[in-house]
């Protein structure tokens, strides 16, 4: 989708979103002020269907179509469906989806109907946001043919010291992971084309475990191989709280900022509480100006946290203020 408009831009770069009903009474009315005050994109973690065969998963997502427009009612105005969940109906969920937003107005990128689709940019005046994902089951990788998911595919072995093993049975293995080089390099020619043009690069990349707190090898390396190509802003989603930030060269690495909404249909163990993050990046006359904005989500949805709590949030993220 491309906008024309040439002016100063507010994004506001949320994580994830499941829900399974209207979201308008669950989201605090302080959320909504915020996401209402820029261009708001979340990440659609789940197909909106009611198509009932599924993907061979342990958790399947579904998100019923008579709730979607709950979506735009609490500010969101673009999706990114790059992730691990928009598959789970099979194709035909995600082109349910698809057909759903385009009726509600509500962008989308990062999933489409072969890899051209998938990989677009969305496009909001001087600024291209794009969407990945490394977190990619069995046949969601979208392809020439073929819907699915924009992919950064990461090839692991699993590393084990036979002595050390002897040591402590029962030990884990240590995961080496690195990102397929062919894939790299079709995002990194796309983020110079984006950038051949003028345009600042926003990255909302699906990736890592959904239990970790620090960075993995990888995301590091990939992140600074983005860079290197001209991202200007990368937000990492999956893991199912913070995971830390950092600046690389004059960018930044959002490695997981958690989550915006999680109310799937089924009972999921999660905190009762959860912290996160909304990324609020403005840009104009060429200057990226970033700022995180503290979030807590409770029994599902997010609220406005205390000062304390906003605080700590920061701290947990590794952001310093100013």
């Amino acid at each position: 989708m491309e906008h024309v408009q040439r002016a100063r831009v507010r994004l506001q770069l949320a994580g994830d979103v499941t829900y399974s009903e209207d979201l308008s009474s669950g989201v605090d009315p302080k959320i909504v002020e915020i996401l209402r005050e820029g261009y708001s994109i979340a990440n659609l973690e789940g197909p909106i269907t009611g198509y009932r065969p599924s993907a061979r998963k342990s958790v399947v997502i579904s998100q019923p179509p008579e709730f979607a427009r709950s979506l735009v009612d609490v500010g969101i105005r673009a999706v990114s469906l790059a992730n691990n969940h928009i598959m789970d109906h099979l194709a035909r969920g995600l082109l349910d989806t698809i057909r759903t937003l385009d009726s509600l107005g509500i962008a989308h990128f990062g999933a489409g109907a072969d890899i051209a689709e998938a990989a677009a940019p969305l496009r909001i005046g001087d600024v291209s946001v794009m969407g990945l994902a490394t977190t990619l089951p069995p046949g969601f990788d979208a392809d020439a043919d073929s819907p699915g998911v924009a992919p950064i595919r990461v090839k692991c072995k699993y590393v084990m010291d036979p002595d050390e093993a002897r040591e402590q049975p029962g030990i884990q293995p240590r995961a080496e992971c690195s990102a397929d080089a062919r894939d790299v390099d079709r995002v990194t020619r796309a983020i110079r084309r984006e950038k051949g043009d003028g345009r600042k690069v926003v990255l909302m990349v699906h990736w890592g475990t959904s239990t970790q707190r620090t960075p993995i090898r990888y995301q590091r390396e990939l992140a600074r191989r983005l860079v290197a190509a001209g991202a200007d802003l990368i937000v990492g989603g999956h893991p199912h709280g913070l995971v830390g930030s950092e600046r690389v060269g004059s960018s930044y690495v959002f490695y997981g900022v958690g989550a915006l909404v999680l109310k799937p249909s089924f009972s999921y163990p999660l905190p009762r509480a959860m912290q996160s993050v909304i990324v609020r990046a403005d840009v104009e006359g060429g200057e990226l100006r970033v700022e995180p904005i503290p979030v807590i989500v409770e029994d599902g949805y997010p609220r406005m946290p205390s000062t304390e709590e906003g605080a700590g949030i920061l701290r947990a993220l590794g952001w310093t203020p100013g």
